[in-house]
């Protein structure tokens, strides 16, 4: 059972870790570590069991639900809320000054997102649209209209217009705002192509960790990547938080490709027979969290056996959300909340509650 601070003591354990770190990304445990501390994808206060989080199985609405309302807004994120979701599934990139934003792709992407006008007068750099968005400021990024169509391929997506690109504090205080008091958080550092395990990682992580406990919400988010070193890396500076290891499946895990990944924070798949559970649990991480299309049966009772819960993700159709259910995952990541909590409510599983009204 992982013991449960006050929000002052895990800031004051928090600091203490953080200053003893040299500030560079963790290496991976040996392929023989023991196992892992007590699985924490739930409440922080009880062991978890597969299926008890909020409600019975953990719906979490990805970005905030972009298949129903424009991804990653406070808009799409208090939607969620009002419906009633276990979890709020997010993505993070630091800005030039190191402000930790919640949007999911590297770049300012134009099919996303248009130009306003310039930050301050004369700008050299503007416009921003097509920058990387750790070259750009806060203040920069803010001017960015965010919410000025629709997004191909999301039919039923809701613009939310003039949306503006929020931090990772915003959507911590949004939560307040609504007393969602058992909405959980699920916390992707996301790490530019290439550049796993390097400096801007680290950057990332301690980053993205400070803001959870300064924000009081270590005891309710896990923190997810697809660059393994920074999991390693939070575990070193904050034991406290569960981690998510994502995967893409064996194509990325390099199943059958000998040598150390850098993505896998420096570990050979095949030590653990090609196995995300094995590998997970090896490593102590709490979730796995696999692409939807890789899950089989034997994942599942491979991770069970070692007690970390399954939530693949992105899964937005009624088939294989059912599909996946049956096959006995703990959770789904989605595009689509409303489809799922439909399906959860036809099985006469337990429903996440719903803040407010949408």
């Amino acid at each position: 059972m992982r013991k449960v601070l006050t929000a002052a003591a895990a800031v004051a354990l928090f600091t203490t870790a953080i200053a003893s770190t040299a500030g560079t990304a963790v290496a991976a445990p040996r392929a023989d570590a023991g196992p892992p501390s007590s699985n924490a994808a739930g409440t922080a206060s009880s062991p978890i069991k597969t299926n008890e989080r909020n409600g019975s199985f953990d719906l979490q609405s990805h970005r905030g639900g972009r298949g129903e309302w424009t991804e990653e807004s406070l808009a799409a994120f208090a939607n969620s809320l009002k419906l009633g979701v276990s979890t709020l599934e997010l993505d993070t990139h630091l800005t030039e000054e190191g402000k930790v934003i919640v949007w999911h792709d590297d770049t300012i992407q134009a099919n996303k997102c248009v130009d306003t006008s310039p930050a301050t007068p004369g700008d050299a750099e503007f416009p921003y649209v097509g920058d990387r968005v750790a070259d750009l400021s806060l203040a920069q990024i803010k001017t960015l209209d965010c919410g000025f169509k629709q997004l191909p391929g999301y039919p039923e997506q809701d613009v939310i217009e003039g949306n503006r690109i929020a931090e990772l504090k915003d959507v911590f205080q949004l939560v307040r705002d609504y007393g969602a008091k058992k909405v959980r958080f699920n916390v992707e550092t996301k790490v530019e192509d290439g550049q796993a395990g390097g400096e801007g990682s680290v950057a990332l992580t301690k980053a993205v960790v400070t803001e959870i406990y300064m924000a009081g919400m270590s005891g309710r988010t896990t923190v997810q990547s697809f660059d393994w070193s920074t999991l390693n890396y939070t575990k070193k500076i904050a034991p406290q938080l569960p981690t998510v290891a994502l995967s893409s499946g064996d194509a990325w895990l390099q199943v059958g490709r000998p040598g150390a990944a850098p993505e896998l924070g420096g570990i050979d798949i095949d030590d653990y027979d090609g196995s995300l559970a094995k590998a997970a649990r090896a490593q102590g991480y709490d979730v796995i969290s696999p692409a939807f299309a890789s899950v089989t049966p034997k994942m599942i009772a491979e991770a069970h056996e070692f007690g970390l819960p399954v939530i693949p993700w992105t899964v937005n159709t009624t088939a294989d959300m059912a599909r996946l259910i049956d096959l006995g995952v703990d959770g789904i990541i989605t595009d689509y909340p409303t489809r799922l909590r439909t399906l959860m409510n036809g099985r006469g599983l337990k429903l996440p509650q719903a803040y407010g009204k949408l």
